[in-house]
């Protein structure tokens, strides 16, 4: 087993897990909004854009599930997108109840450029491991995602 104990009560735990994402989240600057292929986006707007870009229209609850977030952000995360002129929102006809969330003519070509930015910075990045690193990182990360999708489905 792993040592998690904080070093002092009320700390945060001070192990291997803990330092290596602060370190990920730190030099992906992934807390910020950031310019990606002349586009000033958050992550959440760049994973909701790469989701809507791969299928035909979402209710909001079907990006909530892909995104693993609260309905409400995922409401006010679709009016920012709607605000720039990226995405509609246009009654279900099935489901008159839902919205369908669809990518403009703007938004595709929004993200489009992300997709080809992304593409090329993760050549870059991979580019710079070795095959062994390669190898384990896809491994391990693989596995950190079974762990965290197996603890918070018990919630």
């Amino acid at each position: 087993m792993y040592d998690t104990t904080p070093d002092e009560p009320g700390a945060f735990p001070s192990d291997w897990i803990r330092r290596l994402l602060r370190g990920l989240v730190r030099a992906g600057g992934l807390l910020e909004p950031h310019n990606h292929a002349g586009t000033r986006l958050s992550i959440s707007e760049v994973f909701a854009l790469a989701e809507l870009a791969e299928s035909d229209g979402l209710s909001q609850q079907d990006l909530a599930d892909r995104l693993g977030l609260e309905k409400s952000t995922v409401s006010r995360l679709a009016g920012n997108l709607e605000n720039r002129g990226w995405l509609s929102r246009d009654r279900d006809p099935a489901n008159r109840r839902l919205y369908r969330l669809r990518l403009t003519e703007l938004g595709s070509g929004v993200a489009n450029r992300l997709g080809g930015h992304f593409r090329a910075h993760h050549a870059a990045l991979l580019d710079e491991l070795t095959p062994a690193e390669r190898a384990g990182l896809e491994i391990g990360l693989t596995g950190l995602i079974r762990a965290l999708e197996k603890i918070r489905s018990r919630r």
